[in-house]
């Protein structure tokens, strides 16, 4: 008897030391860390604290899917939380979760049945953008894909809505699930349906791969090379057709062409045989200006419609019928860079600042650094101003500016170089507001004020880099921007210069003896933000400092 008693009594001691160790557990547990064992919302959680379990859920949580239907059409897309415009912000209901009060800490083992919470009674965590949610029609296309090989991609539609539609009608579940939904709901999206289907795609795919073959061969004169159709394939994308939407034209990259086809040496071969032919220069003939003597645009509408055919056919190269051979006249040619152009600008004031946009590596600064007016390349920072605007929600590209949209006041200014919309825009938002904005994108030379507008060839090239990266705008506005960039109508400067090297999205300025243009390059040299300033010089000079920069790189 006496041995059960001694045994229940170290029972009863081992259970109340367990207790003990328990509330001692509880009591003492940090306050801002969940208990062991502990979920939110489905996730685990525990032993974390708050704040980590914040940033935990926050990146789960607009991970999620939510699948939205069209009110009008009935189409469902199905997007991450976070491309619908959701947005997740768990600290305060972490912080609520976590924090467990003195009575709940006294009980014992209640840290076993405050580990799961979902309630109502926590904090919201979920909230919506202010801006509109939207993204553009996509028609059905075929692209290389990232192994290189041709592929048939679907059409995507377009829509535009906004995310608080989503909060006032969906049916949010926090909780975690298999499949990952976080919401659904019904609202006004705008769909805009696309033309192209995938069948269409699909069978314009057969019709290239048919006539592509394992090579392409290109003729000139009698002389023929091949390029393999791995090369070929990195050309290649589709575009709608004009005359019908619901049909794909083959279109072809003439400076990844151009590209492909100095890296293999045809086209040093093709000029010696124009250089020969007395169809070009002679000065062509050597493998920095080789690709000039091809006509790459006029080569490259070739080849599309070869592969539009489905028959596979040589593919005739056509010879540029020079436009610009001036610009070699009295280039000077002996010294570095700087030399050069210091014996082109003669006489003339000038800044230049080239930046490797892939890497963000100097390729040259001169006199980068120096203060000058702008002239009209300060637009390109009201036009990121405007952009800023849009992204952030205060505007859309249809609110109204100058007696037109948005939309149409930066294509105008950029296009045309229109003054009307940037001096609105200005006297609306003021000149200390885009002079602050342009410093906050490291500008920091830039400075606007009525009839005193100030910037430097470095802070232009800071503006492009920071377009080209999208590190001051998304994806969306730059694609807007550089389009308008390469179509702008004064393109007497680095256009002329870089020829059909490359694509040239600039703007320029100019105002009395001052000529400025501020430029990216796309060639196939790389990717390049070029500016060049001057103050007494010409277009001519410009161009050719463009086309000098450009041997050089």
């Amino acid at each position: 008897m006496t041995g059960s008693v001694y045994t229940r009594r170290r029972i009863m001691v081992v259970c109340l030391g367990v207790v003990l160790l328990v509330e001692l557990f509880q009591l003492f547990w940090p306050s801002d860390r969940f208990y062991p064992l502990a979920t939110l919302d489905g996730y685990s959680v525990g032993s974390q604290s708050a704040q980590s379990a914040a940033i935990k859920l926050n990146a789960k949580t607009l991970q999620r899917t939510v699948t939205l239907t069209d009110s009008t059409t009935k189409t469902k897309v199905t997007l991450t939380a976070q491309k619908a415009g959701i947005t997740a912000n768990y600290t305060a209901r972490a912080e609520a979760a976590a924090h467990h009060s003195f009575a709940q800490r006294i009980i014992p083992f209640s840290w076993l049945f405050v580990h799961n919470t979902t309630s109502d009674d926590l904090p919201d965590a979920l909230g919506s953008s202010k801006k509109q949610t939207e993204a553009d029609v996509r028609n059905a296309s075929v692209k290389a894909d990232d192994s290189g090989k041709l592929q048939a991609v679907d059409s995507a539609v377009g829509y535009t809505f906004k995310a608080s539609d989503i909060r006032k009608t969906a049916d949010f579940s926090l909780t975690d699930s298999s499949t990952g939904d976080l919401a659904t709901a019904t609202i006004e999206m705008n769909i805009v349906q696309p033309t192209v289907s995938l069948d269409t795609a699909q069978q314009l795919l057969k019709t290239i791969n048919a006539a592509l073959g394992d090579n392409v061969t290109f003729t000139y004169n009698d002389g023929s090379w091949t390029l393999p159709s791995s090369s070929i394939v990195k050309t290649i994308s589709t575009s709608a057709n004009a005359q019908d939407n619901t049909q794909l034209d083959v279109t072809i990259g003439s400076s990844t062409l151009m590209s492909q086809m100095k890296s293999q040496g045809i086209a040093l071969q093709v000029a010696q045989k124009a250089v020969d032919a007395n169809a070009v220069p002679a000065m062509f003939a050597v493998k920095g200006r080789a690709s000039r003597a091809i006509d790459a645009d006029a080569t490259a509408n070739a080849l599309a419609s070869m592969l539009a055919s489905g028959q596979a056919a040589p593919v005739a190269i056509s010879i540029n019928q020079v436009d610009n051979l001036e610009l070699y006249d009295g280039l000077p040619t002996k010294g570095s860079t700087q030399d050069k152009l210091n014996e082109l600008f003669a006489g003339a004031t000038y800044s230049v600042a080239v930046y490797d946009l892939k890497t963000g590596e100097s390729k040259l600064q001169i006199n980068a650094d120096t203060v000058t007016t702008s002239a009209s390349t300060y637009k390109l920072f009201v036009a990121y101003s405007m952009i800023h605007a849009v992204e952030t929600g205060e505007l859309t590209w249809n609110s109204p500016l100058n007696g037109m949209t948005l939309s149409s006041c930066m294509a105008t200014m950029i296009v045309n170089s229109d003054n009307d919309c940037p001096e609105a825009w200005l006297s609306r938002y003021g000149f200390d507001t885009v002079t602050q904005q342009a410093h906050e994108i490291g500008a920091n030379n830039t400075n606007f004020a009525v009839g005193d507008m100030e910037t430097t060839a470095n802070d232009l090239a800071t503006v492009l880099k920071g377009f080209y990266t999208n590190s001051i705008a998304n994806t969306d506005s730059t694609d807007r921007l550089f389009q308008l960039m390469q179509t702008q109508v004064y393109r007497d400067g680095i256009p002329t210069g870089i020829g059909s090297d490359g694509v040239v999205q600039d703007k320029v300025g100019f105002l009395d003896g001052l000529l400025h243009d501020a430029a990216i390059v796309r060639c196939d040299k790389g990717d390049y933000a070029m500016v060049i300033m001057t103050d007494g010089s010409s277009w001519y000079k410009i161009a050719q400092a463009s086309l000098l920069i450009y041997e050089d790189l």
